[in-house]
């Protein structure tokens, strides 16, 4: 009642709205006021407005009413059995810093949401989670589809690999200038172009000229290629840590390391109550894990 008031400004339209009498709208409001303890509504033969008390109480009774849909919306989708298959991919840094973590708080704080997951390179998951196939996804950023939002969590660098014996492998750091001077890969041919970017750009701030240069056809052959040969390959630095335990060199790049946004996706029309819980869960840790690195 109190919210139509407010919407409508007025006694005779509320009434219309709620299928009531002018006058019992107006008995209600009084009641409520009586309960309230203070006047909420000015009166007058022109018009109805709210007192500062009034605007107060509206604004905590729109949270209320939030609250109250988000947990009708949530009950249905545990009726109807969504809950546990929410559809999750994520890149590999974002697994390691983000992910298991989230996977812990969820276990203790909402038990009964579920995920279904798989490791998808960002150019998979930004049209899958524009057509639905994916509920949410962690991705390199900057995310630019007119049917996905993204929010940006962290960022983590690009640092070089090559294997062991190669000529630069006694050093722990690589100069934009060096990689020239040497064969490197800067992806594999039909992978994502995020690590590509950063490091062109960054690299072109400090004057160098880096071309484009891709291995072999699949993620697998061209960490194959990079162990047979003398090329340098470029990776985040969790899968460059992944890649020192197989054996291989990592080099952190210098003076300047191109840096991977790390974003949350979600397709933008989707309505999905357990989606928010997510994001905002994974906002927070990201916050901790920036505090903490």
């Amino acid at each position: 009642m109190f919210r139509a008031i407010a919407e409508e400004k007025h006694f005779g339209r509320a009434a219309q709205r709620l299928f009531m009498g002018q006058p019992s709208v107006s008995q209600q409001l009084q009641r409520l006021e009586a309960e309230v303890g203070v006047r909420l509504v000015h009166r007058s033969s022109r018009k109805v407005e709210l007192t500062a008390a009034g605007v107060v109480f509206l604004r905590e009774v729109e949270m209320i009413f939030a609250d109250v849909e988000r947990a009708v919306r949530l009950a249905r989708q545990v009726a109807a059995g969504r809950e546990g298959a929410l559809r999750v991919a994520t890149n590999y840094p974002a697994s390691r810093l983000l992910l298991l973590p989230l996977l812990e708080q969820l276990r203790r704080t909402e038990p009964q949401l579920g995920m279904l997951l798989r490791e998808m390179s960002t150019t998979d998951q930004v049209p899958a989670i524009a057509r639905g196939d994916l509920d949410l996804g962690l991705v390199y950023g900057p995310v630019d589809h007119p049917e996905v939002s993204a929010r940006h969590l962290l960022e983590v660098p690009v640092v070089a690999t090559v294997r062991a014996g190669h000529p630069l492998s006694e050093k722990t750091t690589l100069s934009y200038q060096e990689i020239g001077r040497h064969r490197y890969l800067t992806g594999y041919r039909g992978g994502g172009t995020r690590i590509e970017e950063a490091l062109l750009n960054t690299a072109a701030r400090h004057g160098v000229r880096l071309v484009p240069s891709h291995g072999i056809n699949e993620s697998s052959g061209y960490l194959l290629e990079l162990e047979a040969t003398d090329a340098i390959g470029f990776s985040s630095a969790l899968r460059g840590e992944q890649n020192r335990a197989s054996g291989m060199h990592v080099l952190r790049l210098t003076p300047t390391e191109p840096q991977l946004q790390i974003q949350v996706a979600w397709r933008r029309q989707a309505e999905e109550p357990a989606v928010n819980i997510v994001v905002e869960h994974l906002v927070r840790l990201a916050e901790d894990a920036r505090r903490g690195g």
